[in-house]
């Protein structure tokens, strides 16, 4: 690993003890050599804002910094180190995270949370601040509010962002973050549908910018509106952008309101299932699916409880003269004949719109054969292109070197993205395109014929990550993708950049694991599939390999065999399950996995209290890490629940924790949490004993009489041993010399 992959790699597991040996030495810290400039990574400032009216345009310039780095890979910044030698001054005010995200929310919104620690803490208080951000998610984030106006000015404004680059944080204005989401956006796993509300379900686009096709979209918004047609029918050979342009027409329909219902669905060829990956019929082929989505759309949920004749019956009755519109894409993979039945005689006062190769659908039908891209279309699609990874170069294309790429591909958006992509460069994609010319090869056998020219020239890595996804639809994770193909990590990890690249993996961020998952462009599916079956057993291997996995085959214990299976099923298992699995770990003195565990069930949920709490004691109690167990319980409490003995017991802990901390302000900071306890727990032994000694120790006496007279008498010999003592010393220091007296008689018996 390089060393900027050392320092992101301990951003993302909040690593603060080693992202200070890797910046500092000694004590004071003396900033290493290498380290005196800043970079995309970190940062250095001479001190942080103070808690102030006054100082809301240094926290804006804060917040500005901290949305750079997040929108970029992550970063630190350090406070108390002088901007110009690189020197160790001190940080003067005491921040902690509670304090600096409550600040920096007001601009930044809730979705980043900043963690803050102090080191080499001085007498005067002083101290070295370290604040990690961690990398975006799948969108770029944005300001939520206007930074100050300061002699005229704002720094930023709502809607703007910013992004690191090199030393510096460069401001987006609303445009340019517009254009640069675009460029990073990443559809997110599980959600299937832009619109997923009462009367509406609509497709996610698969495009990232539409190009608009005069002459077909005036067609299909024409056959929407015409009384006379039931079935507006999009075919078109494999690639031509024939989804695309009914999720346009639907949306378009959506946006003027044209139907009070709309309903969409697609076919699947294969999906992970319980028991593996394996061909599946598509989804469509269940005709129970389609009544279903109907039923919940329509607001009838309760049909789906009535057998398949009967709940026919009723959604026909419910669709008739509803003006509702039913949108089937992928309609070429369904072979049940009752959804082509169904569709052939839909009721009256329904509209639906499919997408096929072929048309299926005889009656009442008007197809509309999408066509290849003309000159000017193909120039559009070319341009909007450049502003992806990878296809930067399109830009400088011109309009007749744009014609004849088009020309050579067929006008196939599919076959013209994949010469671009596989090309670095202008002069590449024209010479690449020359080449499918000579072939004289059209329409079907023409993308097949590129996607083949790809896939020679791929490595072996890159191929079998395809081969692997060919097997199924569903997205799939990393982890899996690496067991399938019995490779080294990193080949893997570079395989799947490239393949990005070359619009043949699509990447997805999925929500509920907090990581990406990845598949397989459905038209190259296809091919690739056949690739496999053509090698002996290699399909089988694969499948073993994956199944293993899968059924966690790998996990010795029955019971942690069985929520690792659901997990990696993609079941919903929650953080709980993972944090159960941990402290099972523990117990049976798995170190190492009680800790991928606990880090994993954080992943999952980075507000989950309960995951924090049993990581911060594994740490305390396992590794000895006491500033890696402080920062989770700082993160427990900031989770915490508002009332009750949960919140009591993190409190408690914490406080137990920092007084051991050595901290200069550990009293006073122990004080702070072990009362916030108290207030939920009054009655809790342990927490009474610990607070009067934290009083004890600052003088408090009065304090410790009032906390600990009640516990004079305690059953517990040890509760009255420790109690008598701090209650003997408080009434010493606040001449109370009676109640002095008769608790030295008290003590004696313990003599």
């Amino acid at each position: 690993m390089t060393r900027d992959e050392d320092i992101l790699k301990a951003i993302r597991q909040k690593d603060v003890q080693a992202i200070i040996s890797l910046f500092f030495e000694g004590n004071p810290p003396t900033t290493r050599s290498g380290f005196r400039t800043e970079t995309e990574l970190w940062d250095y400032k001479k001190d942080c804002p103070r808690l102030s009216r006054e100082e809301e345009n240094a926290w804006a310039d804060l917040a500005k910094d901290v949305l750079g780095f997040y929108n970029k890979n992550g970063g630190i910044l350090f406070f108390g180190i002088n901007e110009t030698n690189f020197s160790f001054c001190g940080a003067a005010t005491r921040l902690d995270s509670k304090l600096v995200n409550d600040q920096l929310r007001k601009y930044i919104g809730d979705a980043i949370w900043v963690e803050y620690h102090r080191a080499f803490i001085r007498a005067d208080n002083s101290y070295l601040g370290v604040a990690l951000i961690q990398p975006r998610g799948p969108i770029l984030e944005r300001f939520k509010r206007n930074a100050p106006l300061i002699s005229g000015k704002r720094l930023f404004e709502a809607g703007w962002s910013a992004i690191r680059e090199k030393d510096s944080t460069r401001i987006l204005n609303k445009e340019t973050a517009d254009s640069l989401s675009a460029r990073l956006s990443c559809p997110i796993l599980g959600k299937t549908f832009i619109v997923d509300s009462a009367n509406y379900r609509i497709l996610q686009p698969d495009y990232a910018q539409f190009i608009y096709r005069s002459e077909e979209c005036q067609l299909v918004s024409k056959a929407l509106q015409d009384e006379r047609t039931a079935i507006t029918s999009l075919i078109g050979i494999g690639g031509v952008g024939k989804t695309a342009l009914a999720t346009w027409a639907v949306l378009n329909a959506y946006d003027k309101q044209w139907f009070p219902f709309i309903i969409s669905i697609t076919a699947k060829d294969r999906e992970l299932t319980k028991s593996g990956i394996q061909a599946l019929a598509p989804m469509l082929t269940s005709f129970e699916a389609l009544l279903d989505s109907v039923a919940d759309v329509i607001g009838f949920p309760e049909l789906k409880t009535l057998d398949v004749m009967q709940r026919e019956n009723e959604i026909r009755a419910l669709l008739k003269n509803s003006n509702a519109l039913l949108f089937v894409d992928n309609l070429e993979t369904v072979d049940d004949a009752r959804i082509i039945n169904f569709l052939d005689d839909l009721p009256v006062g329904v509209r639906a719109i499919t997408t096929s190769r072929r048309s299926k659908v005889r009656v009442a039908t008007r197809p509309i054969e999408v066509k290849p891209l003309n000159e000017q279309e193909t120039f559009e699609f070319i341009h909007a292109l450049a502003s992806a990874t990878g296809f930067n170069y399109c830009s400088s294309l011109s309009k007749a070197e744009c014609a004849r790429i088009g020309l050579a591909c067929d006008g196939i958006p599919l076959a013209i993205k994949w010469v671009l992509a596989k090309a670095k460069n202008a002069q590449d994609a024209i010479t690449f395109a020359e080449d499918i010319t000579k072939t004289g090869r059209r329409g079907e056998e023409l993308l097949e014929f590129c996607f083949r020219r790809v896939f020679e020239q791929m490595s072996p890595a890159e191929q079998i990550v395809l081969e692997i996804l060919s097997l199924f639809q569903r997205p799939l994770a990393f982890e899996a993708i690496w067991v399938g193909s019995d490779i080294y990590q990193q080949k893997i990890k570079d395989a799947l950049d490239q393949l990005i690249e070359d619009a043949l993996v699509t990447r997805f961020f999925d929500t509920e694991n907090n990581d990406y998952s990845y598949a397989l462009l459905p038209v190259a599916q296809a091919f690739v599939f056949f690739q496999v079956s053509q090698k002996g057993g290699h399909e089988q291997k694969i499948r073993k390999l994956l199944r293993d996995y899968f059924e966690a085959l790998d996990i010795k214990d029955a019971k942690e065999r069985l929520v690792i299976r659901a997990i990696r099923q993609g079941q919903k298992a929650s953080e709980g399950a993972l944090v159960d699995l941990g402290i099972a770990a523990v117990r049976r003195g798995d170190n190492d996995g009680a800790q991928e565990l606990f880090e994993k069930a954080l992943s999952r949920n980075p507000q989950s209290w309960r995951a924090a709490k049993e990581y911060a004691e594994f740490h305390r109690k396992k590794t000895a890490n006491l500033t890696r167990a402080l920062q989770l319980y700082e993160q427990a409490a900031a989770n915490a629940p508002r009332r009750g003995d949960d919140r009591a017991m993190i409190f408690r802990e914490w406080g137990m924790l920092i007084r051991a901390s050595g901290e200069t302000d550990a009293t006073s900071a122990a004080i702070e949490k072990f009362e916030i306890a108290l207030r939920e727990t009054p009655n809790d032994v342990i927490l009474l004993t610990a607070l009067g000694s934290m009083y004890d120790r600052n003088g408090m006496y009065k304090q410790v009489i009032k906390i600990l007279e009640p516990l004079a008498n305690h059953p517990s010999e040890k509760t009255r041993s420790i109690t008598l003592a701090l209650l003997l010393k408080a009434y010493e220091n606040t001449n109370d010399m009676l109640n002095a007296a008769r608790v030295r008689t008290k003590l004696k018996s313990f003599s």
